[in-house]
């Protein structure tokens, strides 16, 4: 390895373990401008979901390979309004953990969990983690009748839930568990599969807005097949907000016939203007995946603790177990689901009980997607973020050896793997009375100009309208930026040596081998392995105009990394090319987060109008992993008050009450008889 290259590992692995690690304790932090000038017109608060090391690592309960979307909920909180001292110009960022039940319940009982590579299980059910997406929603009236803002947090394994925007905390889930399909029973708290992008539709009709999102259910049968991925069926909910409930889940039909998914995860919802686009996301989900990580600890407690060494007849078929547990690979197409929402309209009024849909299958897996809102003629746009050659479900294993070689750093345990093939940003413009699909790509196999383009995609900015688009209030209105995508904003993770584990490439190297027909991958795995290995391959943050040509890009040194930037739009904007780009940024030589500033409206290569970093005296913010971010004006955020609504976040069924009245009956009696 030459000194260049071996630089460029040390600087990638400072980077990424300031970009996943994270503080245990939550805390605020003055940011002060460090340079350039901080934009007057900013105001708001963004909230991003953060994955911190500490919190999947770091506990006294039983993990076995978590994976980083293991991690209990956390936000991250930017106030954007620019405060000064005689420090200078300044902002005030913050971090807190959601404190929903499961947070309760871990910190009274610790032993009692067991996280997962795709779940955290307890005695008390499956925890809801309620860290995906943070959803602006409903309005709310608060003191002098001025509209304040309500916000949901998403989990694909748990109902949506609120939370307070001024103080994030956690005030209900949406829905009792009997409202729902569960995937898992339990007496407390079942495991229930909903949408990790739940959409809210503030024009679903006229002064009624409704949040969409699915119900699915794993189909039992095919648990019994170890390496192929689990399917399921497919509920469509709606909700008003309350007082009331959520709708009774819908049945999502395609001619007719109930709609059975080929992996069991609907991470993914878009919306336009006359329909709701369900994606079958590429997060797979298998029996192998659920017993695999079981395998080890098992093997330690049956054998290596009861025998000084182990037969070497049991060594093999432990080797021959761990083969034969390897898991699926995801499907080479995407089944999309487009749904009118007038068919939602006549099921709510109960004219049906199921929900047709028109089904298009798209080339390749994908895993998050934004779309026009305008969708006149049937025509809708999709783009989409294909995560070509990899499963975000598979993450880094402890042991795993490296495709550079060497083993994975523990530091970066349960972070996900590298992709396997070449990423790609799509355009589909899909005509659902035709069925026709017409597809650009970016970048292209054959373009090695913008080869580092395609290199382990992030997912996209995308926007959270919640004013309805014939709103006449002053601010902002995220929907009409919406009605055509004039760019959208993606971040290419580059070169990442400490994360390309042997065992996922070996897993796609067998399920889609270089020869096979038709093609099951966009390059070859030696030749893609081969032109990765660049130093030059730093992550690329870059926008595409709509006609998918790259507009501008910046191009980060080696050991910098960012994630998807949140977008806050100028007063009045109408656009996503006017307003402000913000970004947590890490580098190699500081654990601090930076906060980086563009202006939307000039070429990214242009760099950041402004930087930030923490005060003089301050601990600066390490709040782990960033995922997914929304913007809330100000007012929305200070006018909001408590809502009216609450469901039980669990509930305790009679048959357990009775045991309990009974246990505490007893007591009492047999005290009663041993004073006489």
């Amino acid at each position: 390895m030459s000194a260049s290259v071996q630089e460029f590992h040390e600087r990638v692995l400072r980077g990424l373990v300031h970009t996943y690690h994270g503080d245990e304790v939550d805390h605020s932090a003055r940011y002060v401008v460090r340079t350039g000038e901080y934009p007057a017109d900013l105001s708001g608060r963004t909230f991003t979901t953060v994955f911190p090391y500490q919190s999947i690592h770091e506990h006294h309960e039983l993990a076995v390979n978590p994976h980083m979307l293991t991690a209990s909920g956390r936000l991250l909180t930017m106030d954007l309004e620019p405060l000064s001292d005689r420090g200078g110009t300044f902002i005030r960022v913050a971090t807190r953990f959601i404190e929903n039940q499961s947070w309760h319940l871990r910190k009274l009982a610790p032993e009692a969990f067991v996280r997962t590579d795709f779940a955290e299980f307890s005695w008390f059910g499956t925890s809801n983690l309620t860290n995906t997406a943070p959803i602006p929603a409903f309005s709310v009236l608060g003191e002098g009748g001025y509209e304040g803002r309500r916000i949901l947090l998403s989990y694909d394994a748990g109902r949506p839930v609120e939370i307070s925007p001024l103080t994030l905390e956690h005030l209900t889930p949406v829905g009792r568990s009997r409202d729902y399909h569960a995937a898992v029973g339990s007496s407390f708290s079942p495991m229930i599969m909903t949408s990790g992008h739940p959409v809210y539709d503030p024009d679903f009709e006229p002064g009624k807005p409704r949040l969409l999102f699915t119900n699915i259910v794993p189909r039992v049968a095919d648990f019994l097949s170890v390496n192929k991925p689990i399917r399921a069926d497919l509920y469509l909910m709606t909700w008003d907000g309350g007082p009331g409930e959520p709708t009774p889940p819908l049945r999502v039909t395609v001619d007719g016939k109930p709609v059975i998914l080929r992996h069991a995860s609907v991470h993914q919802l878009c919306l336009t203007r006359n329909y709701l686009v369900i994606f079958n996301a590429n997060l797979v989900l298998n029996t192998a995946s659920l017993l695999e990580p079981l395998a080890p600890l098992v093997w330690r407690w049956l054998i290596e603790k009861r025998t000084e060494e182990v037969p070497r007849n049991l060594r093999v078929f432990y080797r021959w177990l761990k083969i034969r547990m390897r898991e699926a690979t995801p499907d080479l197409r995407c089944p999309v689901y487009f749904i009118h929402k007038d068919a939602i309209r006549r099921a709510l009024r109960g004219e049906s009980r199921d929900v047709p849909a028109r089904k298009i299958e798209l080339a390749w897996e994908l895993t998050h997607a934004i779309a026009d809102y305008d969708d006149d003629d049937d025509i809708i746009t999709l783009f989409c973020q294909h995560n070509i050659g990899a499963d975000p479900a598979d993450q880094m294993e402890d042991g795993d050896r490296l495709v550079g070689g060497g083993t994975v750093p523990a530091s970066l345990l349960g972070m996900f793997s590298s992709a396997t093939d070449l990423n790609q940003v799509r355009r589909h413009v899909v005509d659902l009375r035709s069925g026709r699909v017409e597809t650009r790509a970016f970048p292209e196999v054959d373009d090695h100009a913008n080869f580092p383009f395609g290199l382990n995609l992030l997912p996209p900015l995308q926007l959270s309208p919640y004013l309805s688009e014939h709103s006449g209030s002053d601010v902002p209105n995220l929907l009409r930026a919406c009605r055509r995508q004039g760019a959208t904003y993606w971040v290419a993770g580059g070169w990442l040596p400490q994360t390309m584990s042997t065992r996922v490439f070996a897993n796609f190297r067998r399920g889609r081998p270089d020869d096979a027909w038709p093609p099951r991958r966009l390059m070859g795995l030696s030749e893609f392995i081969e032109r990765m290995q660049d130093p030059a391959n730093t992550v690329r943050f870059f926008r595409l105009d709509h006609d998918m040509k790259l507009e501008s890009a910046y191009t980060f040194p080696a050991g910098w990394f960012m994630a998807a930037p949140t977008f806050v739009p100028r007063p009045g904007s109408c656009s996503v090319c006017d307003g402000y780009l913000i970004a947590q940024v890490w580098g190699p030589d500081s654990a601090a987060m930076e906060v980086w500033i563009w202006d939307a409206a000039r070429p990214l290569d242009a760099g950041p109008c402004c930087t930030l970093g923490p005060g003089p005296y301050e601990r600066g913010i390490r709040p782990g992993f960033p995922l997914h971010s929304s913007w809330v004006d100000r007012a929305g955020v200070e006018n909001w008050v408590r809502p009216e609504y609450s469901a039980p976040t669990i509930e305790m069924p009679t048959y357990l009450k009775l045991l309990e009245l009974g246990t505490i009956g007893a007591g009492v009696l047999r005290r009663l008889l041993q004073q006489l």
